[in-house]
């Protein structure tokens, strides 16, 4: 009988499985340079599993007789576990995850054992195969495959096939030329047909091909077309645009995606990235901004550059990932814009309570900070994270000032916007100082503000401001104003009292020099009661109500014609004249009716006329005296104080203080004769 090694045919087939098991063994250390770990896991498994295969088809021919059987069945094991390294090679390279997944992996690890289990068992079943010594072409022992056979082979084709699926499908989606790598993965399939052309002749032995088809496929994708295998690799993520270049940046090959978003990239094959897209290529030179804007038709479209690398030996290629984050970067940029909109408010916000407030805090229903602004460091000596959490009696000075605030807090949580003045609170030293606070509610965020209820109050916002300096000023009001009422008065009226005395018992120039001095001093006196006025009034109340002004105006004229009874009055006064202003407004009209009986002549005309208009009322007072001196009137036209250094005009100056202070307008126009004043209060708001 002829030995396979002595015929061509059998060295024909020994020499070509002995070569592929070595291909798949001497590829292995290449496979292994992925830096893609799972696939490299794949790959160095199933060139392994395969090479093992191949050399023990070729030992089957050269072994002795009682070994042959034992050497197909060790052989058929790592047969079937090539398909399971090539299903997670095939997984892996396509992007997928199905390689991953824990419980495909124990059912592919069960079926395994189960197939590898009746292989090993089949000396004492024979279902799977059995031998037959044959001389044609040469001597071997021939094997007859059984049903279990074609099953498990069956199942193995199938699985095969899956892993063909996913990777030709991969090559179809990336658009890239991928013909080479097409022509190579279809060698896998390829010693099938050899399979079934040996099960239907003679002239084949009935032999598995599949080591020869692995061994093609190694040899051609990592030595023959490595670069191009990374690239379809590198992309396995999705259809995105993709640029792949080589090593000096020079463009190899571009997804049809790519082309779409950058028509430069049309057969720009071999050119450099830098002249072709300098905008992508100087991403790769920075470290922050690795974004591209691009304009279209439709406005300023933005991509990501992502670079991918994948390394195979001394193969390196690189693949930059042009993703669309139109949407997200248009957003991003409108928030940047917006943050920086909020960052200058911020700072207005700010500057402006720096301006206007000692410090600002935030207090929750507990009455317990939650937030406080910097400057209060400067006022009371806290730091914002000393006060933080504290309760708002820290501040108090007395247990009676912290009973008034908590029902100032009481007011606020209840819906009310609160104004304070002069709040004593103690600093971090122990100090007294005064303040003067607005505190407003804070309602539930996203609440509509007619919907809004004491329910929704989350807290009270509350503004600071330091009361010294007023208080200060207030002081000094107060000093000078008790001199001028007791001191100065009192002087006044005895000197006052000697004058008329002095009057009454001299003659000629000395008698009228003595009259004298009792005008000058009732003139004082005058004076000291204006002043006395201006205290009254300075305390200024922030709500405006609604006043009837017809019966205080009737009042006015009234005291008028009484006390000047040479002045002649006229009036056009409605039967109700209603303003938003205070009952404090009599001061002003006053002394402007008596100002026109004193300066108006010896009898005096005077006309007090009250029009309505659709938001004012206007009150128009007329005398047909000399005027108004031009000092006196620039008092009523704009407050102007030089006027008082000379003790003059200080009754005027009370009056537009008051009228302005109460949201009027006062107003003098020049006329041919006499004066005319014009005043204009804010009226009611109409129904809705």
């Amino acid at each position: 009988m002829t030995a396979p090694w002595t015929t061509s045919a059998g060295v024909a087939y020994m020499g070509l499985f002995f070569l592929s098991g070595l291909a798949c063994f001497a590829s292995i250390p290449r496979a292994r340079s992925f830096n893609d770990a799972e696939m490299r896991y794949g790959l160095v498994g199933l060139l392994a599993t395969t090479g093992i295969w191949a050399i023990l088809k070729t030992a089957f021919f050269v072994v002795p007789a009682p070994l042959r059987e034992a050497t197909y069945i060790v052989g058929l094991i790592s047969g079937f576990a090539t398909v399971w390294a090539w299903l997670y090679f095939a997984s892996a390279y396509t992007g997928r995850s199905l390689h991953k997944n824990t419980i495909l992996r124990r059912l592919g690890m069960a079926v395994f054992l189960t197939i590898v289990s009746i292989k090993l068992t089949n000396p004492l079943h024979g279902l799977y195969f059995t031998t037959t010594p044959v001389t044609t072409p040469f001597r071997y022992l021939a094997i007859d495959h059984g049903i279990v056979h074609w099953i498990s082979t069956s199942l193995a084709y199938v699985l095969a096939a899956v892993g063909l699926f996913m990777i030709f499908e991969l090559y179809v989606e990336s658009g890239y030329d991928t013909k080479p790598l097409g022509v190579l993965t279809g060698l896998l399939a390829l010693p099938v047909t050899l399979d079934l052309v040996a099960i239907a002749t003679p002239q084949l032995i009935n032999f598995i091909y599949a080591p020869i088809g692995v061994a093609a496929f190694a040899i051609g994708t990592l030595f023959i077309f490595g670069e191009q295998f990374l690239a379809v690799r590198t992309t396995a993520q999705g259809d995105e645009a993709a640029i792949i270049l080589d090593t000096r940046d020079r463009i190899q090959d571009y997804s049809p995606a790519a082309e779409a978003a950058f028509p430069e990239l049309a057969d720009s094959t071999g050119e450099s990235l830098a002249d072709v897209l300098p905008a992508v290529a100087a991403t790769r030179e920075s470290d922050d901004e690795q974004i591209v804007a691009r304009d279209s038709s439709e406005g300023t479209e933005y991509y990501l550059v992502s670079p991918r690398s994948m390394t195979l030996g001394d193969s390196t290629v690189e693949v930059l990932a042009l993703t669309d984050v139109t949407d997200l970067e248009r957003q991003r940029r409108t928030l940047i814009e917006r943050e920086r909109e909020l960052d200058e408010r911020t700072e207005l916000y700010r500057a402006v309570i720096a301006a206007s407030f000692a410090f600002v805090f935030r207090i929750d229903l507990a009455g317990r900070f939650k937030f406080v602004s910097p400057s209060v460091e400067d006022f009371l000596g806290y730091e914002p994270a000393e006060l933080t959490g504290e309760p708002m009696s820290i501040l108090g000075t007395d247990d009676e000032t912290i009973e008034l605030a908590e029902d100032y807090f009481t007011e606020v949580t209840n819906g009310e916007s609160i104004q304070v003045r002069d709040l004593p609170i103690a600093t971090r030293s122990g100090r007294t100082v005064y303040v003067d606070i607005r505190a407003v509610p804070i309602y539930e965020a996203g609440i509509d503000p007619e919907s809004r209820t004491p329910e929704h109050i989350v807290g009270a916002q509350v503004m600071v401001r330091d009361a010294s300096d007023r208080r200060q000023r207030e002081g000094l009001i107060s000093v000078i104003n008790r001199v001028l009422r007791h001191n100065v008065r009192n002087k006044l009226t005895v000197i006052n009292g000697y004058a008329e005395l002095l009057a009454t018992e001299l003659d000629g120039d000395d008698a009228s020099k003595a009259e004298q001095i009792v005008e000058t001093a009732d003139r004082l006196l005058d004076l000291t009661e204006s002043a006395r006025r201006i205290e009254a009034n300075r305390e200024l109340s922030p709500e405006l109500e609604t006043v009837d002004l017809a019966p205080i105006l009737e009042q006015a004229i009234d005291q008028l014609t009484t006390r000047y009874p040479e002045a002649s009055v006229t009036t056009e006064i409605p039967a109700s004249a209603i303003a938003t202003t205070l009952p404090r407004i009599e001061t002003p009209l006053w002394e402007l009716l008596e100002n026109a009986a004193v300066h108006g002549g010896e009898q005096p005309e005077i006309h007090l006329a009250v029009a309505e208009t659709d938001d004012q009322l206007q009150i128009t007072i007329t005398d047909d005296g000399p005027g108004l001196p031009e000092d006196e009137r620039q008092v009523l036209a704009d407050g102007k104080e030089d006027p008082l250094v000379h003790g003059q005009g200080l009754g005027l100056w009370l009056t537009y203080w008051i009228i302005t202070t109460l949201d009027g307008e006062i107003s003098v126009p020049k006329t041919q004769q006499g004066t005319t004043i014009e005043i204009r209060l804010p009226a009611p708001s109409p129904p809705p």
